[in-house]
């Protein structure tokens, strides 16, 4: 009973976290794009913004969310950000909105893990506000995307994570072994 309970509490723990970090990239889309309404306009567009994601980015907006979505792949394999309650989904971390120039910064106090997810967000909000939205790629027909080839889409998928990781070691973000 003692471990249900634990399990259970931190489990809602995790719940809670995860909800706060959804609304922390919210707003940070909100600081980026603040005429949109995140969640009506990002929550369902395309194959990537969402939930999951399959086939093939339709657009330019779509591929900043399958960019999003490998970033915190790579988040998921770094030590610092392997926990329940310290992983992409579930940690929160510290940054400001400049609304004057529409500019977010992650700030420095954040642990490794937290800097990272925080980079993740803040480069998916300045793409969505560098990317034209399309009204007719929101709330798409799974079918559509689900007849996209899943060797192209794995392969975008390990392409970006790859090249995510290696922006990061070049600007020593992940250690690397010399």
């Amino acid at each position: 009973y003692i471990h249900y309970e634990f399990t259970r509490n931190i489990f809602s723990v995790a719940h809670l976290n995860s909800i706060k970090n959804l609304l922390q990239f919210k707003d940070m889309i909100k600081c980026t794009v603040p005429d949109s309404s995140p969640l009506l306009d990002f929550a369902d567009y395309g194959c990537f913004c969402g939930l999951g994601g399959t086939g093939t980015p339709v657009d330019q907006l779509d591929q900043c969310c399958f960019t999003h979505d490998a970033c915190y792949g790579t988040a998921k394999t770094l030590q610092s950000c392997s926990s329940v309650l310290d992983n992409p989904y579930t940690n929160t971390y510290d940054y400001k909105c400049d609304e004057n120039t529409k500019t977010v910064t992650c700030l420095g106090d954040n642990d490794e893990c937290e800097m990272f997810i925080c980079k993740c967000d803040k480069a998916a909000a300045e793409c969505f506000a560098q990317s034209p939205y399309n009204a007719s790629n929101n709330h798409l027909p799974s079918s559509v995307c689900s007849s996209a080839s899943r060797e192209t889409s794995s392969f975008l998928t390990a392409l970006t994570a790859f090249t995510v990781t290696l922006t990061l070691i070049y600007h020593n973000k992940i250690p690397c072994n010399k």
